[in-house]
C-alpha cells in the first residue's frame, strides 16, 4: 500500500462487550473476574508469585524504536491521550529515531556496525532475511508462551507463512484474517454525469462510450478549465491503468506476474493480458486519457482532481480522507461530488460476467512489521506492547481515544457512543488524541470491522462516505490469499537470477508506458512483443521457475482462491 500513514484503514468487529464487560463503567484496564476473588492456599502462593513477577514486568523501562522508512513521521511518545494511555498501561517509554535520507545505506551501516535499536519497523526483504542470518533477530515464540494474544489472532496459517527456517521473527502489520476494505475505484463528475443524461456505466465499453461524450460534449468544466476524459492515479509504469483494465478482463495480477494454467508466469506471456494493453492504447489514441498521465505526479493529478477536470477517474477514494481531493471539490461545487460507477466497481469487459471479476485482493501476513533485536535488555516487555496492538481493546483505542475523552460510556452492542462525530474532529483534535497515529502494528479485523459498526450507527448524513464504500461496496467482492507470499524471496539482487529479474522489470517499467502511448495498434503490439523478448533473452525463465516451485508450494499448502471466471477448472 508508496506507504501512507492511513492508507488502507481496514478490520473486524469489535467485541468490547466482552472487553468491558466486567467493568461497566470503569476503564477498559480494569481487572475481569477472572483474576480476583476465588483463591485456596496453592492459588494464594501462585497469586504471590504472579503478583512479584507482573512488579517485575511493569517497572519503568525504555526502550528505541527504528522505523527503517526517511518517510515516516515521528511523534513523542506520550504527548497524546494514546500513546499517555499505552505509557501508563504499560510503564514502557520508546524513543523512536529514522533515517534522514536512502533508508537501505542507513540500515546496512547499522547492520555492519551492529549498533542497532531494540526493534525495528521495516518490510520482509532481503535486509530482514540477512539481520536473521546473521542471528541479529530475536525469535518471537518464548514471548508467545508467556503471552498467548499474538498466537490467538494470527491465524496458524499465517504464522506458518511468517515463519523463516522453523521460527518467527516478525509481529506483522496489516495481518488479517477476513476480506475486509477496498481502496481503488471507477468514479465520475457528478454534474458531467448528469449533463451527458446519466447513462449506464456497466462494461467496460459503457466507460469508453461514455469518456468519448465527455470528450466531445464536455471540453471544458464550468469554470473554462479543460476537461481529461479520464484520470488515473499518478504511477510512471503504467502498473495503475493495469489495475484498471486487466482486472475487467478477468485478470489477476502480482506486480509483472500472473497465474497461466496453474504456473506463475510473467505477465506477458497472457494474451489476454495483451488485449488489456492495446484496449489501453486505443483509448490514449482517441485521445480519452491524458498526455501527462504517466509524468504527472501526485500533486499535479490532485490539483486537476479538485477542479473537476476529468469525467472518469480511477483513484483509491480513501484517500479523500488524508488529500480530500472530494471534500474540497464538493466545497469549492456546492451540490456536485465525485460517486462511485455502479453497480460494478470493475465493469467488466468482453461480455464477460461481473461475477467472473476479481475485486481487489490482500494476502493475510500483512507486508511489513516490527522485529525485535537481540539488542533488547527486555524483549518480552516490547513484545508485550506490540502483540497488545492486535487485540479489540487497542483497536477501540487506537481509533477512538481512551474512555473520558471522546466518549464515556459504551453502547448496548459495547460501541463508544462519541461525543463528537469523528468526521467533525479538527485536525489539532485528532493530533491531541493520537487517534490513527499508532497503527503499528496494525490488526485489520480488529480496525475495518469496528470502524464499520461505528460508522452505520451514524446518521446517514453523518456516515463517511469511504466508510460506507468500503463496507457496502468494497468488502463484498474483495477476497483474500497468501499464495503469492514469499515467492522471490530466495532471489537475492546479487544472484543472477535477481540481476535478471532487476534488470527485466526495469525494462517494463520503462517500455509499458510507451506502448500504452504507441501511434497505432501495430506499433503497440510489436513494442508489447519486443517486451517479452527482451525477457526472454534475459533470463526471465529462471526467475519464473523458482518463484513458481515456492507458488506451488503455497498452492499445495493452502490451496488456491483463483477458482472463478477464466481461472475456473
Amino acid at each position: 500500500m508508496k506507504k501512507s500513514r492511513f492508507v488502507c484503514l481496514i478490520a473486524i468487529v469489535l467485541t468490547a462487550v466482552l472487553m468491558f464487560a466486567a467493568c461497566r463503567k470503569s476503564g477498559p484496564d480494569q481487572k475481569s473476574p477472572e483474576n480476583t476473588g476465588k483463591t485456596n492456599t496453592k492459588d494464594s502462593t501462585d497469586s504471590k508469585t504472579n503478583d512479584k513477577a507482573k512488579e517485575e514486568d511493569l517497572t519503568p523501562y525504555t526502550y528505541t524504536h527504528y522505523y527503517n522508512y526517511d518517510w515516516w513521521d515521528l511523534k513523542e511518545w506520550g504527548k497524546d491521550e494514546v500513546s499517555k494511555y499505552m505509557q501508563k498501561k504499560f510503564n514502557v517509554n520508546i524513543e523512536f529515531s529514522k533515517p534522514d535520507t536512502d533508508a537501505k545505506a542507513k540500515l546496512n551501516t547499522l547492520i555492519t556496525s551492529g549498533d542497532l535499536p531494540d526493534s525495528i519497523f521495516m518490510d520482509r526483504n532481503q535486509d530482514y532475511l540477512k539481520m536473521i542470518e546473521l542471528g541479529m533477530l530475536q525469535p518471537l515464540e518464548p514471548y508467545m508462551k508467556k503471552n498467548p494474544t499474538l498466537e490467538q489472532n494470527l491465524l496458524e496459517s499465517t504464522r506458518e507463512m511468517l515463519k523463516v527456517d522453523g521460527k518467527l521473527y516478525i509481529i506483522p502489520q496489516w495481518a488479517r484474517s477476513d476480506h475486509t476494505g477496498g481502496n481503488m475505484a471507477w468514479m465520475y463528475v457528478d454534474s458531467i454525469y448528469k449533463k451527458l443524461g446519466s447513462p449506464k456505466l456497466e462494461t467496460l465499453d459503457d466507460l469508453y462510450q461514455y469518456a468519448c461524450k465527455v470528450r466531445d460534449e464536455v471540453p471544458k468544466t464550468a469554470d473554462g478549465l479543460s476537461v481529461t476524459p479520464v484520470q488515473f492515479a499518478e504511477g510512471g509504469d503504467g502498473g495503475i491503468l493495469l489495475d484498471a483494465f486487466y482486472r475487467s478482463y478477468g485478470g489477476v495480477r502480482d506486480g509483472w506476474y500472473t497465474v497461466l494454467d496453474g504456473k506463475y508466469k510473467l505477465l506477458f506471456r497472457d494474451p489476454l493480458f495483451k488485449e488489456a494493453v492495446l484496449e489501453i492504447n486505443r483509448w490514449w489514441r482517441n485521445g480519452l486519457i491524458s498526455e501527462t498521465q504517466f509524468t504527472d505526479n501526485g500533486d499535479q493529478v490532485l490539483e486537476k482532481m479538485v477542479a473537476g477536470r476529468n469525467g472518469l477517474l480511477f483513484y483509491d477514494q480513501s484517500k479523500d480522507d488524508t488529500n480530500k481531493f472530494r471534500k474540497i471539490y464538493m466545497q469549492n461545487h456546492p451540490g456536485d461530488s465525485y460517486e462511485m460507477v455502479l453497480p460494478n466497481l470493475f465493469p467488466p469487459a468482453k461480455g464477460l460476467s461481473p461475477n467472473d471479476i476479481y475485486g481487489e485482493w490482500s494476502n493475510t501476513v500483512g507486508g511489513s512489521g516490527i522485529v525485535i533485536t537481540k539488542k533488547a535488555k527486555n524483549p518480552q516487555r516490547i513484545f508485550d506492547l506490540r502483540s497488545f496492538f492486535f487485540t479489540p481493546e487497542a483497536a477501540q483505542l487506537l481509533m477512538y481515544g481512551p474512555q473520558g475523552h471522546l466518549w464515556d460510556k459504551l453502547d448496548e452492542n459495547g460501541l463508544p457512543i462519541l461525543k463528537k462525530p469523528e468526521n467533525e474532529l479538527t485536525a489539532d483534535e485528532v493530533n491531541a488524541l493520537g487517534l490513527w497515529f499508532w497503527m503499528e502494528p496494525g490488526f485489520a479485523d480488529s480496525i475495518d470491522k469496528l470502524k464499520y459498526a461505528m460508522n452505520a450507527k451514524m446518521p446517514p448524513d453523518k456516515q463517511s462516505w469511504i466508510v460506507s464504500n468500503q463496507a457496502n461496496l468494497q468488502t463484498p467482492i474483495k477476497w483474500i490469499t497468501d499464495e503469492f507470499v514469499g515467492l522471490t524471496d530466495d532471489i537475492k539482487p546479487t544472484d543472477p537470477e535477481g540481476i535478471n529479474k532487476t534488470l527485466v522489470e526495469d525494462n517494463i517499467g520503462e517500455q509499458l508506458p510507451k506502448v500504452m502511448m504507441a501511434k497505432s495498434k501495430e506499433e503497440a503490439e510489436a513494442m508489447f512483443d519486443d517486451i517479452l523478448k527482451f525477457a526472454d533473452k534475459n533470463g526471465i525463465a529462471a526467475v519464473e521457475k523458482k518463484a513458481g516451485t515456492v507458488y506451488r508450494a503455497n498452492v499445495d499448502k493452502i490451496g488456491t482462491q483463483l477458482t472463478k471466471g477464466r481461472y475456473a477448472k
